[in-house]
């Protein structure tokens, strides 16, 4: 897997999300998540994203990863108001992911973030954590993540990028290039819907001299080719979609008229 920089930490290209996709307790449910991380270890995916937000998706982790925590490098969130009670739901992230040290804490959709600040830099300075973020996904609460951001205090952004969705180039990455704050791309593929909601198959025959054999390697392939951005988080419940992915972190970075070709593409095939 190609490597990038998430501010001062090297990352994958592509990790993985766990937003409704790791919400799970039964043994069958627990068993395709073991064949996904194993696949995630086989395939260098092992920057994973979760949060409290996401029902026991920390929990299914925690067991999933059991026993191999050290070669994953781990991202959650603080999802509440309070300080007391951000300092006992962070608690309760590393008991249930069974780690004690987080590479990524963010503020979930920045809840509160004024109170939660002090006590994640008190964490970054004991080194329980890495790097402090925010997450936000729609263009409404830029203005506010750039105030964040300004301050001078975190080091990450978690927001939405894809072919259909580029409002973040015109502030938020530019912002955070300026700032060499680390970026976070979540939903890469859309809530999937770029990849399987189609109406035309798409045309890969320009792309198959860059090693892209799928639509969704393209989508992913377009999004890395913005060098501002860190790494990439799409989700799944196929064990197998992680090997596809991951191949997309594995190529060169496509030229500019490739990405503008799918681009083109999308518009042409994505139901609006």
């Amino acid at each position: 897997m190609n490597k990038r920089q998430l501010a001062n930490l090297e990352v994958p290209a592509i990790g993985m999300g766990s937003a409704q996709t790791f919400n799970v307790e039964d043994s069958e449910g627990l068993g395709v998540r073991r064949s996904i991380m194993d696949n995630c270890i086989a395939t260098g995916t092992t920057l994973i994203d979760t949060s409290p937000m996401y029902g026991r998706a920390e929990w299914s982790l925690g067991i999933s990863m059991q026993g191999r925590t050290e070669q994953f490098q781990l991202a959650t969130k603080v999802w509440c108001s309070g300080k007391d009670t951000g300092k006992a739901q962070i608690a309760r992230s590393f008991e249930l992911l069974k780690v004690n040290h987080i590479h990524v804490l963010q503020i979930h959709n920045m809840v509160d973030w004024k109170t939660h600040l002090p006590y994640l830099e008190q964490l970054k300075y004991e080194e329980a954590i890495s790097l402090i973020g925010v997450t936000y996904t729609y263009p409404p609460g830029f203005p506010e993540m750039q105030e964040i951001m300004k301050t001078g205090r975190i080091q990450t952004i978690q927001i939405s990028y894809n072919v259909m969705e580029r409002e973040a180039e015109e502030v938020m990455l530019p912002l955070a290039a300026e700032l060499g704050i680390g970026v976070i791309v979540m939903r890469p593929l859309g809530s999937g819907n770029l990849a399987k909601d189609l109406h035309l198959e798409p045309d890969l025959g320009p792309l198959e001299d860059f090693g892209i054999t799928t639509w969704a390697q393209a989508l992913l392939a377009w999004a890395l080719a913005e060098p501002r951005v860190g790494t990439l988080i799409p989700s799944t419940t196929n064990p197998d979609r992680i090997i596809e992915n991951a191949h997309a972190g594995n190529i060169p970075t496509i030229p500019a008229e490739i990405r503008d070709y799918i681009s083109k593409e999308a518009q042409r095939c994505v139901k609006s």
